[in-house]
């Protein structure tokens, strides 16, 4: 039986277990934490400091791992290492190390003719703003933290000091990055699953976005309504950053902005995506199944894909929470619905989001060959 190293043990390591035994893959899930939802799917989980990459590097040569996988942003450079030391298959380390970096990023994509991106700084204290030659509004945000944390539109200089306050909270040691906010259009997202080089276009999401001041997400629709001649823009464009900034296996996770028929680049994932997207969003819209492609990927057993192939279904998720109050009513009697995949309610009440939050707030999961359920 194959061994599957998942790095994590959080709601994406959860996934990737309950793919994995599916295949029948051993799984074995590595964390801090001993009271982990991963436990439930995986076969063993290794209560260790993951930041100690020797140490997880030790037990997987013990455990002759086939294979390993990240979940989060956290663990894309632990992965990365335990798979370049044992010969495995992966982003290279001396990449992983960095791809996280959304300024570093940026940099590299900025020849990049069909991926434009906004005008941009990189600020490591305070004192640095006042030098900044950029346009209002602007957004900040950690450069090397994912999840929608720490991120704030500001519309003049007054605000500029409680938004940086705010961004530096998320951001540890991390310098933060300054854009100009790229108004007007509509955010997506792109899951893709790369291999030796080749990248794989799995699926396109359309976002609901609450907007400023934080931009957290509302919702996910696949697939995007958008023409087949953009669509194949998208997928080129995309195809040309993942290779510009060094992820040649694996998935990635890339949102983007289309204003007027232009793919502005907001950031790369080198991870599935979460909020339900790479699973089971993905899966329902296409029929294929994304997390096991990332896990043939990491072992090695990846056949190549024809995505022309897959299903034309629509799927999607829509949290229900302050900013989005007129699905209520929806979301109450949702379960009874042909189109209900999945309704989960945590509270009564309706509560605000300030980041995201795939498991923590109410949501329903639908999935259809009409189309969304809610317009």
């Amino acid at each position: 039986m194959k061994k599957l190293a998942i790095i994590g043990s959080g709601r994406m390591a959860w996934i990737f277990g309950r793919e994995a035994k599916e295949m029948g893959v051993e799984t074995h899930a590595f964390s801090f934490d001993d009271h982990c939802v991963a436990k439930e799917t995986v076969n063993e989980h290794h209560l260790v400091n993951i930041m100690d990459m020797d140490c997880v590097l030790d037990i997987c040569r013990q455990l002759k791992i086939d294979g390993v996988v990240p979940t989060t942003e956290l663990t894309v450079q632990v992965a990365a290492y335990v798979a370049e030391k044992m010969g495995l298959n992966g982003i290279p380390f001396e990449v992983a190390k960095v791809v996280t970096d959304k300024y570093r990023n940026r940099q590299l994509c900025k020849s990049l003719a069909q991926l434009k991106q906004p005008a941009f700084a990189e600020v490591f204290a305070q004192e640095d703003l006042a030098a900044l030659n950029l346009h209002y509004p602007l957004i900040l945000k950690p450069t090397s933290k994912g999840g929608k944390r720490g991120i704030m539109v500001v519309h003049d200089v007054s605000e500029l000091k409680p938004a940086f306050d705010f961004a530096k909270a998320s951001s540890g040691d991390a310098p933060i990055i300054v854009e100009e906010f790229i108004a007007g259009g509509q955010e997506y997202s792109v899951e893709s699953l790369s291999y030796q080089g080749k990248h794989y276009i799995i699926q396109v999401t359309e976002k609901m976005s609450s907007g400023a001041p934080h931009c957290v997400e509302l919702g996910h629709h696949q697939p995007a309504a958008i023409s087949a001649t953009l669509r194949a823009k998208v997928e080129n464009a995309i195809a040309e950053g993942l290779t510009a900034i060094g992820v040649n296996n694996g998935p990635c996770h890339t949102e983007i902005k289309i204003v007027d028929d232009q793919i502005y680049l907001i950031e790369f994932n080198a991870r599935p995506g979460g909020d339900h997207i790479a699973w089971p969003l993905t899966m329902l819209s296409t029929g294929y199944h994304y997390i096991k492609g990332i896990i043939e990927v990491a072992m090695n057993d990846f056949k190549p894909l024809n995505t022309n192939e897959f299903l034309h279904r629509y799927a999607g998720v829509y949290f229900v929470t302050t900013q989005s109050a007129y699905l209520k009513p929806i979301f109450d009697k949702c379960q009874n619905e042909p189109w209900c995949c999945w309704k989960n309610e945590v509270s009564k009440e309706l509560k605000p989001l300030v980041h995201n939050d795939g498991y923590g707030t109410n949501f329903f999961i639908y999935c259809s060959d009409e189309g969304r359920p809610v317009k």
